[in-house]
């Protein structure tokens, strides 16, 4: 049969496509683990955002294929459901199938209701395997009630079979990368790729909605495995690689190791992103100095907020000193920090917003993946936040990005919550400040910034706020933010 596995466009405006542009690597590691005599294609349709339906469209005419699956986070969902809307409509006879984080977490709400018509099978839990078996059912040599990890459409609606045993890793394949239909993923104006070294983690933040994907487990992929994979995502142009790993710093000797054995591979000539614990990094001086001797560049640092009093509500703990020496022990060793934050819990007034962000500043965090807390399904955060009556959007899961306030504070509004995000942001954006890890990394990009960038864009910001307000200079912003991924309102 022929296969296409799609990843949806929608991004989040802090991380535009304009940034970056990552392949999906779930699809393309279902894709290495279909057995050889099915033809693969990968559409990564973030790739294809100014021409998305004539883009699907022709790539399914050219194609022809016999399935087509869907992959979405929660934020996505809608535009799996209608793109699996707009398939269904053309071509009746093509079997699609919808799988990541929210099929698996919403499985019987979306079974249940009109976003599951479209859908003829729901994958939960990790795909690789549940989707090979279900191409076996669908050429008859399997009964499909016999795929664990299925949801299938049978007498009306949709029967759930029992959930799938998590995979021994070392057991999957490597991505096939080479299916991908397009090309284009960036980091930085060089090549970027997906890879991953672990799945799971055995936290207890209660606003992450891991534990319902892979429950509280941590697995690993063999150092051989890694370094197969790093060479083949080498093969394909990556020269940069971003580490998908839930919590890469949950076992830090570990870490340390592996950044050993990608300086003993060759491997150091790529340079990475990966994403941290502040308690990780901290924990050791060491690892910070193999991580940049391995080519690690970026970490995105889960310093989530620096209120004692937020960090409790977040099973996070009291980490601010720890927060303060994992910043101190990257900066030393030249690692750029994205310092992630999170905003808008229940006792926040306008002076905690402000305190975050006065931290980064003096901290010369280097970008800020700021959010704003979302209560994302079937995590505790959602039920504490339920029953404390601050969700303010409870179902439109276009706004589930962490960009966007679905929840209110005893002290804001939504609406006030999400401007003053968006003030404070622009005071401290660090595009218009240059942090010293920044100038020793990107020197002829702050060049460029100094010269060029920062005198032409402080002169249009000037030109295109006459005669409008701060509150004016938002609405146009927010509304510019609607309309990136409003891909079905394009004519």
């Amino acid at each position: 049969m022929k296969i296409l596995l799609c990843s949806m466009p929608d991004t989040v405006p802090q991380f535009s496509s304009n940034t970056w542009r990552a392949p999906n690597l779930a699809i393309s590691s279902i894709a290495g683990n279909i057995k050889p005599h099915h033809e693969v294609a990968l559409a990564d349709l973030v790739l294809k955002r100014e021409t998305l339906l004539p883009s699907v469209k022709n790539i399914i005419e050219s194609y022809r294929p016999d399935v087509i699956g869907l992959s979405a986070m929660t934020f996505q969902f809608d535009t799996a459901r209608r793109l699996a809307d707009y398939i269904k409509g053309l071509y009746p006879d093509i079997k699609t199938a919808v799988g990541g984080y929210h099929a698996t977490l919403m499985y019987e709400e979306i079974a249940s209701s009109d976003e599951g018509k479209s859908f003829d099978f729901v994958i939960r839990g990790e795909g690789e395997k549940t989707f090979d078996e279900l191409l076996d059912a669908i050429e008859g040599k399997l009964r499909l009630a016999d795929v664990p990890g299925l949801s299938y459409r049978h007498n009306g609606g949709f029967s759930h079979n029992e959930p799938r045993p998590l995979d021994n890793l070392d057991t999957l394949q490597l991505p096939r990368r080479n299916a991908r239909v397009w090309q284009g993923y960036f980091f930085s104006g060089k090549g970027l790729d997906m890879i991953e070294t672990s799945r799971g983690c055995t936290m207890t933040c209660n606003f992450c909605s891991m534990n319902r994907m892979y429950g509280r487990t941590f697995r690993t992929y063999s150092f051989e495995r890694i370094m197969q994979d790093l060479t083949n995502a080498k093969k394909n142009g990556a020269r940069y690689i971003a580490f998908a790993d839930d919590n890469i710093t949950l076992n830090v000797k570990r870490l340390e190791s592996l950044c050993d054995a990608i300086v003993a591979a060759g491997h150091d000539d790529l340079r990475y992103i990966v994403q941290a614990s502040t308690s990780g990094i901290a924990s050791s001086p060491v690892l910070a100095q193999k991580m940049a001797r391995a080519g690690i560049q970026i970490v995105f640092l889960g310093i989530e907020n620096v209120s004692e009093r937020n960090l409790q509500i977040m099973n996070k703990g009291n980490v601010l000193d720890k927060t303060k020496r994992a910043i101190e022990y990257l900066h030393n060793n030249n690692i750029l920090i994205v310092g992630g934050m999170i905003l808008g819990h229940a006792e926040d007034k306008e002076e905690d917003i402000a305190q975050n962000f006065e931290f980064f500043d003096k901290a010369n965090i280097d970008f800020y993946g700021d959010q704003i807390i979302t209560p994302y399904p079937k995590t505790g955060m959602r039920d504490i936040l339920i029953k404390e009556g601050l969700v303010t959007n409870n179902t439109d899961f276009k706004k589930y990005n962490g960009f966007w306030a679905n929840v209110k504070t005893k002290h804001l509004s939504s609406d006030e919550l999400q401007f003053l995000r968006w003030k404070y942001r622009q005071k401290y954006s660090t595009f218009f400040k240059t942090t010293p890890v920044f100038k020793a990394n990107f020197a002829l990009v702050n060049l460029l910034r100094v010269l060029i960038l920062r005198p032409y864009y402080r002169i249009k910001n000037r030109i295109t706020s006459i005669g409008k307000t701060e509150l004016d200079i938002f609405k146009r912003d927010m509304k510019r933010y609607v309309e990136m991924n409003a891909f079905f309102d394009r004519k």
